[in-house]
């Protein structure tokens, strides 16, 4: 299925088989543009990185292919074969920021930079905890972040968000919808609020507010 706003693509909703007596957790999966699927593919497993799908062509959508970096991190890429889209602000309900967390932000962001050319900013932290900028044409395109301290959850992995208007109210909404809240509404570092939901099925993503005075650039 096609997720749609205001008549825009936003998302795709993906139902895979799971065989019996195997768990799978449910995941919203980020793609990150590219010019030559098989290129990247060739990139990645020189520096560590795993497939987990092969590439493909897809209709009306472009070449894409499903990868692990080498700390075990999935991450997407897409040939798309409709152009990418226009660098400009998120609007809200549609994706605006993925951040991967892990325990070797340094060693991580410098594998994106080899695959991807991006430069990248270390960005400093309140708590001292590790904080990378990936950027690329002077636009911010995502962050390697180290696991905050006392988290549960070790296993590296890029983290989703959608641009919300009152992420408290949406954090509320989406636990009167079946979801459950993760991480509770609060101040980000760039000055507005962000939490993590759970939808029904367990998949996380972001909630984050921003204004249209600020910028990631």
């Amino acid at each position: 299925a096609v997720a749609l706003l205001d008549g825009r693509p936003v998302a795709g909703l993906l139902h895979r088989a799971v065989p019996p007596g195997e768990h799978r957790q449910p995941a919203w999966r980020g793609f990150i543009a590219v010019r030559d699927v098989d290129a990247t593919k060739r990139i990645a497993l020189a520096h560590g990185a795993k497939v987990v799908f092969e590439p493909k062509n897809y209709p009306q959508r472009g070449r894409q292919a499903v990868f692990a970096d080498p700390d075990g991190a999935v991450f997407a890429v897409l040939a798309s074969s409709s152009g990418d889209p226009a660098d400009v602000l998120a609007a809200p309900g549609e994706w605006i920021w993925s951040s991967l967390h892990t325990t070797n932000p340094d060693t991580d962001a410098a594998f994106y930079q080899t695959l991807f050319g991006y430069d990248v900013f270390d960005v400093p932290s309140e708590d001292g905890s590790e904080h990378n900028i990936l950027s690329s044409d002077d636009y911010a395109r995502a962050s390697v972040n180290h696991f905050p301290s006392g988290s549960s959850h070790r296993h590296p992995h890029w983290l989703n968000y959608v641009r919300v208007v009152d992420a408290a109210g949406v954090a509320a909404k989406a636990v009167a919808l079946g979801g459950r809240v993760l991480v509770e509404p609060h101040t980000d570092r760039h000055g507005g609020n962000v939490a993590v939901v759970a939808d029904p099925t367990g998949a996380p993503f972001g909630l984050m507010e921003w204004s249209d005075t600020d910028s990631k650039k």
